[in-house]
This record gives structure tokens, sequence and C-alpha cells, in this order.
């Protein structure tokens, strides 16, 4: 498990690690973390990306990204897959609503906000 000096949350859940950040975009591609430690990204195709933990985790409590500016139709982002103990990972798409598409200009000179809230302990 991660090792590092977190700062206190108050949680039902023991050992609660909360990281969040948020990652821009232009022309498509991804330019790098704007704010947030403890994760990098990497972009997989136009509107798919991952972002990988440095630390592993034993368990994701919840995690949630949306997109910011966009200009067309509306979007928004889901997590596909999440692998916090082996891989370290979570993996999103971006979506359209009018079509329910993934598109292929969801991330042009816009910026994705994403938490996740994480499990640090195997301790119930």
């Amino acid at each position: 498990m991660a090792n590092r000096d977190f700062k206190d949350v108050q949680a039902l859940e023991r050992s609660v690690v909360i990281i969040g950040g948020r990652i821009a975009f232009t022309d498509g591609t991804m330019t790098g973390v704007s704010e947030g430690i403890g994760f990098t990204c990497s972009n997989i195709s136009s509107g798919v990306f991952t972002v990988t933990l440095d630390d592993k985790y034993s368990d994701l409590l919840y995690c949630a990204a949306n997109v910011v500016g966009t200009g067309g139709p509306e979007r928004y982002i889901e997590c596909t897959a999440h692998d916090v103990n082996g891989a370290k990972t979570l993996s999103f798409v971006c979506n359209d609503h009018s079509d329910n598409d993934v598109t292929g200009d969801s991330d042009n000179d816009q910026e994705i906000q994403f938490i996740a809230f994480l499990k640090n302990s195997s301790v119930a």
C-alpha cells in the first residue's frame, strides 16, 4: 500500500486517500497534468485516457470525472475499468450525449477533472 504523508480525512471507512487533479488537452492530444500529484496520465486514443496512480491501493471506493470547457455537444466521462492494486490504473472514456458514442474531438482544448477515493488498508 502507499506509504506517504497523507493528511487526515474524516471517514467511516478506514484509511481513505483522496487523489484528484486536472488534465489538459490541446487539439485532441493530452498536454499533461494541470494540477494534482500522485498520478500520471496517458492518452490511449481520442476520447479514451488512463490515469496511472503512483502507488498501489487496496481498493477503489469511488471515482468520478467530468469535462470542463465543452463548446460542442454535452459530454460525460465514464470510468470503464480500474485496477488500483495491480496495474494501478483507472481507465476513462469520454462520451457524447447526442449519440452516446465515443467522441473523436471530445478533448480538443479542454480540461478533464477527476477525483478518486481509495482505500489504503486491507483492515475493515
